[in-house]
């Protein structure tokens, strides 16, 4: 089952994001941090998260969505800036129903496309994302990828 998170999921999201933390082999951010990050974002009309459980409740992964307007689509956006599911729930389906309901969430919001970002070797994520309908590729600018730049910075 998929269902947007809400205040109530606050302790599920948190054991989810730190599962996540895990798995990249990371260590920050805490698991407080993400709890305070949580409540800021659960609360943010431009972010959505959605979770998936079985039938008892326990929680098998969840997806955060971002949505902004572009000026280069010229419309609403929308962004998955995380989907993960927990090891024992892989390869059932879970991320698949997490993909299919951010996209039909999207497009309910008039979406005009939907991004995300993942790593070359995620051999399942990409496979996954690439019978979606999701490419690296751009027939207007010559058929090349698109790449996610990112430089990390301390605060002032």
């Amino acid at each position: 089952m998929i269902e947007p998170a809400c205040d109530a999921d606050l302790d599920d999201l948190v054991g989810l994001l730190v599962a996540f933390r895990d798995y990249l082999g990371q260590s920050r951010p805490s698991a407080a941090e993400f709890r305070d990050s949580l409540r800021i974002l659960l609360k943010d009309p431009d972010t959505e998260f959605l979770m998936a459980q079985n039938f008892d409740g326990t929680p098998l992964g969840y997806a955060q969505v971002r949505y902004r307007y572009s000026a280069w689509i010229p419309g609403l956006g929308a962004e998955i800036e995380d989907l993960f599911v927990l090891p024992f729930a892989r390869r059932q389906g879970v991320g698949l129903e997490l993909a299919e309901s951010v996209t039909g969430r999207a497009r309910r919001r008039s979406c005009r496309v939907i991004g995300l970002n993942t790593n070359e070797r995620n051999e399942a994520a990409l496979s996954l994302y690439q019978r979606l309908g999701f490419t690296a590729e751009r027939a207007s600018w010559n058929g090349s990828r698109q790449l996610w730049l990112e430089k990390c910075i301390e605060p002032a």
